[in-house]
């Protein structure tokens, strides 16, 4: 081929104009024998493409393929699952109206609450009081009181 014919070529190339016969008789003239001086700076480009053609296309085996998306599926569904348990047990609390924590565990049941109240509120008198016997009615009566101003509290703010 003449040099002309191919710098007229690889202008059509580049242009994108170049049919897939004209781009195989490039390679080929860049491939096969001497390139003239002014030419070799394409030279690279395609040996490079003339390269990519003759190796051989590697195929991924589509048992691995199904293998990793069963294990991206199961991995998917894991992570849903542990989201949502999470997401239901963080909530528990937010969906009640009256809710304790007592050592990190949240409680809504009245009786229990009223329970744990009133432990505590004994604990407080215990700690800074003499109870005897003949007091702890008394005792009894201010944390029930207690208590009673605690419900109106909740009331009035429902």
């Amino acid at each position: 081929m003449k040099e002309m014919d191919i710098e007229n070529l690889l202008e059509l190339y580049f242009e994108g104009r170049t049919t897939a016969e004209e781009e195989a008789a490039l390679r080929h003239f860049f491939t096969a024998g001497d390139v003239p001086a002014n030419l070799l700076v394409y030279k690279p480009l395609f040996d490079y493409f003339d390269n990519e053609i003759k190796q051989p296309k590697t195929v991924k085996s589509r048992k691995n393929q199904s293998i990793i998306l069963w294990i991206s599926g199961i991995a998917a569904c894991a992570a849903i699952l542990v989201g949502s348990v999470i997401s239901i047990r963080a909530t528990a609390c937010d969906r009640a109206a009256n809710y304790v924590m007592i050592n990190g565990r949240c409680y809504t049941d009245e009786a229990t609450i009223r329970a744990a109240t009133i432990q505590s509120l004994q604990n407080v008198f215990e700690g800074n009081f003499l109870i005897t016997d003949d007091k702890q009615s008394s005792v009894k009566e201010i944390i029930e009181n207690q208590l009673k101003g605690f419900d109106f509290i909740i009331n009035e703010s429902q």
